[in-house]
């Protein structure tokens, strides 16, 4: 994929967040820093089998962790950018030329997040949805379809996810789809550049670090 729609994704992160930056709504709630952690489940060619397949990557369910800050414009819409590292399970097998193999793969996401939170900002259970795009970095490790030649290469794509989940004072639980899918030829060596589907689905969970000036009730 052209790295210029990366570029542009990553100038408007930048804007966006000059702009929150200047912003001085003395009504709004404080901003939030929250850690996360989850499980993600692929799906497409990450889970399809790696020797049956001719894109298939044999990975399986793995970690998620994340850390966001979050800008309140009131006490109902949100917008945060976040950094999140996908770490699937890797495929495992064995070759009589080459012995023990694996297969890594894996997905590093810079993204911004727009949130709505419903309900009366003083209850302490309030279910929420947003959205988010930006840059995904994903990354494989391992060998070529032929087991000839091991490799490690990146790819750098837009990726789009919808989330939503509840908030528990100073928790959030959530499911997430994630949309990661992607044109290259660096992975398998097949003579074109070919279309990968890279989506996951996650659950995850945040803590609202508490500062001094409290969640941002």
């Amino acid at each position: 994929m052209s790295q210029s729609p990366c570029r542009i994704a990553l100038v408007i992160v930048v804007l966006l967040l000059a702009f929150t930056a200047q912003a001085a709504d003395k009504g709004r709630p404080p901003s939030q820093v929250l850690v996360e952690a989850g499980w993600g489940q692929p799906y497409g060619d990450l889970a399809q089998d790696y020797t049956e397949t001719t894109l298939g990557f044999g990975t399986s369910d793995g970690l998620e962790l994340g850390f966001r800050w979050r800008y309140h414009f009131s006490h109902t819409f949100s917008l945060s950018p976040a950094f999140h590292f996908m770490d699937y399970r890797n495929f495992k097998s064995t070759d009589p030329e080459i012995g023990e193999y694996q297969i890594s793969a894996s997905s590093l996401r810079y993204t911004l997040e727009l949130m709505i939170v419903q309900g009366d900002e003083k209850k302490t259970v309030r279910p929420f949805l947003a959205f988010s795009g930006g840059l995904y970095r994903n990354r494989v490790v391992g060998y070529n379809k032929n087991l000839s030649e091991p490799f490690d290469a990146s790819v750098n794509t837009l990726g789009f996810a919808g989330r939503g989940g509840v908030r528990l004072g100073l928790f959030e639980l959530s499911a997430i789809y994630s949309l990661n899918r992607f044109s290259t030829w660096q992975y398998f060596q097949t003579g074109v550049e070919q279309e990968y589907n890279w989506d996951n689905f996650s659950v995850r969970a945040a803590w609202i670090i508490p500062f001094t000036d409290g969640p941002g009730k």
